[in-house]
């Protein structure tokens, strides 16, 4: 499949869609940004312009189509390569192509000497510069009605060269059905992806709203003849905003914003730090049946046996287990607090920059919390904002950053600090006669184990950006997850049917939840999903149409911490931080599936 229309002419949504209908991998322009290692792209000079004597066959061979600027000046040769090949020409109205055109594309021609910071979008962007805006439209699109000229002039020798019988005249807004026609394919049930409009252009390229206004304003006035010496140091220079550095070279990692509009002085929080802390001992699921006397029971051996989880950290012995849950309250809280330090020391952080402690545990008997512990044991300021958060569980990670967030925009430079902490060995009692089945299965699979984490709201923090995030709590399913307790007894109940509630949903739920973001699930690098047990994961996969690959982070942290419940999703962020090495400009969506039925939500870029 050869897109031969324009960029800015719905490209980005019709690779989506090429892809989702089995035509890809499709490459677009914006491939020629990416760094991860998941792409194969053209060689350099091959990215833009039309280069004679190209091997097209192979130059092209990871893909499955081709759309915007290459496929626009190099359509006719591609087609000599593959004789058979259907052409899409994406069309739109001229005149709201050229002012989309020129609040985006051509606005980074403004950046130009800022992105030479960083070699590899540098490069991109000369090419773009020397074979699109001199090339093509030969130095003359700030000239409205001539670049309106070569707009049409493409459109009829498309029309011309491209025999009728393979052509597909295609505007974005018709959706999917002529795509499926000409693929012959069914018409998916999923939303059509119209993406990368003004705001999720510039946040894919990591520029904040005020930076791509400047752009905006600089190209416009400069003229895209300008030549490289005329604009730098002139009014088309533009990488500075409230004293920071925020083009494409430092804002690609220090300046990315929302995809939706945003306040110009809104901060954007950044992950700083991430540290764990659990128990010294980690145990065998064997030597957790035997603990609990299960080791004889063989719907516990199953259960044990298939729920993905191979090991775990927990503070349990019989001392532990002969005790109530009500007389473990004072063990169980000074662990919990013995993890928070030692995860919190490890952030090494000055503690005299915390502005604000959210904490949470599902188990909180209690009183004072993990915070005002905390305040009292690192001598921090008295007034220092501090909240508990209890009965959350799996689903904390989400609304502990949106609690955290808002300290990062006071104007006093503080961050904020996470502790999310977790003691299931508070929870597990030793097995009875009168056991049901749903203590048996959580007994199964939970863990201890404790996250800090380090919020930061400056341009200049290095990690992965917090661009939004959503929680959603499913109607209808409190009884899902539940603590159920009694003066003797006390387990984690889970119905069998969670997985499925929340896998039903989930597909809907992140569909829009990217789509408010201008994204899709075809954009997202790297996927951080809940690991609260083997059908958890699998149901996730099949609802997201994700591969082994995706979650492969999140079964090993099931098979070696099992669901470590409040934290459990900061050990999945830390464990693919560790595995994968996110690079500069990727995104992660984090998933969390926790009581209420809640389902969480974030969009982080690295």
């Amino acid at each position: 499949m050869i897109g031969a229309g324009f960029g800015r002419t719905g490209t980005m949504s019709l690779k989506v869609a090429l892809q989702e209908l089995g035509a890809g991998p499709c490459l677009h322009s914006l491939d020629a940004l990416s760094s991860d290692g998941t792409r194969v792209p053209v060689p350099d000079s091959q990215r833009f312009a039309r280069v004679a004597r190209i091997d097209w066959r192979q130059a092209l061979a990871p893909f499955g189509s081709s759309v915007d600027w290459l496929g626009a000046g190099c359509y006719r040769e591609m087609l000599e390569a593959w004789p058979d090949a259907s052409v899409i020409l994406t069309v739109r109205d001229p005149g709201a192509w050229y002012e989309s055109c020129q609040a985006t594309l051509h606005a980074t021609t403004a950046l130009l000497d800022d992105a030479a910071r960083s070699d590899a979008i540098a490069a991109v962007l000369e090419a773009m510069d020397r074979t699109i805006w001199h090339g093509i439209f030969g130095g003359r699109f700030s000239d409205r009605e001539y670049a309106l000229h070569v707009f049409e002039r493409h459109r009829r020798e498309v029309l011309s060269f491209v025999p009728a019988d393979r052509l597909l005249i295609y505007d974005a807004s018709e959706g999917w059905e002529p795509l499926c026609e000409l693929l012959e394919v069914p018409v998916p049930d999923t939303p059509f992806p119209h993406l990368n409009g003004r705001n999720a252009f510039w946040t894919r390229l990591g520029v904040s709203p005020a930076v791509a206004g400047a752009a905006v304003a600089a190209a416009s006035a400069a003229g895209s003849g300008a030549s490289r010496a005329e604009r730098a140091g002139g009014p088309g220079r533009v990488g500075h905003a409230n004293g920071a550095t925020r083009g494409l070279g430092a804002g690609a990692s220090a300046g990315a914003a929302d995809a939706r509009p945003v306040a110009d002085n809104q901060v954007v929080p950044t992950i700083a730090g991430l540290t764990l802390a659990h128990p010294e001992t980690s145990l065998t699921q064997a030597e957790v049946l035997t603990l609990l006397g299960l080791e004889h029971d063989e719907f516990a051996l199953g259960v044990f046996g298939r729920c993905g989880v191979e090991r775990r950290r927990l503070h349990l012995d019989q001392e532990l287990l002969a005790t109530t849950l009500q007389g473990r309250t004072a063990v169980v809280e000074e662990q919990l607090m013995a993890l928070a330090i030692e995860a919190v020391e490890a952030l090494n952080v000055d503690m005299r920059e915390i502005g604000t402690i959210v904490s949470a545990s599902l188990y909180s008997l209690g009183c004072p919390t993990i915070s005002h512990r905390l305040i009292e044991h690192f001598e921090m300021d008295p007034s220092t904002d501090k909240y508990h958060l209890v009965g959350v569980g799996c689903a904390s990670a989400v609304p502990l950053i949106r609690l955290a967030a808002p300290v990062l925009s006071d104007g006093t430079g503080r961050k904020a600090l996470i502790i999310a902490a977790e003691s299931m060995s508070g929870l597990l009692c030793a097995s009875t006669t009168e056991d049901v089945r749903s203590k048996t299965v959580g007994s199964a699979i939970f863990g201890d184990g404790c996250a800090a984490m380090l919020l930061d709201g400056a341009a200049s923090a290095a990690g992965p950006r917090v661009l939004d995030s959503r929680v959603h709590q499913i109607p209808d399913t409190l009884d899902a997850v539940r603590i159920d307790a009694t003066a003797d007894d006390s387990y984690l109940a889970l119905i069998r049917e969670l997985p499925y509630v929340a896998g039903e949903h989930l597909r809907g739920l992140v569909d829009a939840f990217l789509t408010h973001n201008g994204l899709t699930a075809h954009m997202i690098d790297h996927w951080l999903i809940h690991p609260g047990g083997k059908r958890i994961i699998e149901c996730a996969q099949e609802a997201l149409s994700l591969s082994d690959d995706d979650v492969s982070v999140s079964y090993d942290v099931l098979a070696n911490h099992g669901n470590v419940g409040t934290p459990s999703i900061f050990y999945v962020l830390n464990e693919t931080a560790a595995q994968r090495h996110p690079r500069r400009g990727q995104q992660g969506l984090v998933v969390t599936i926790g009581p209420g039925v809640s389902v969480g939500m974030m969009l982080l870029r690295w």
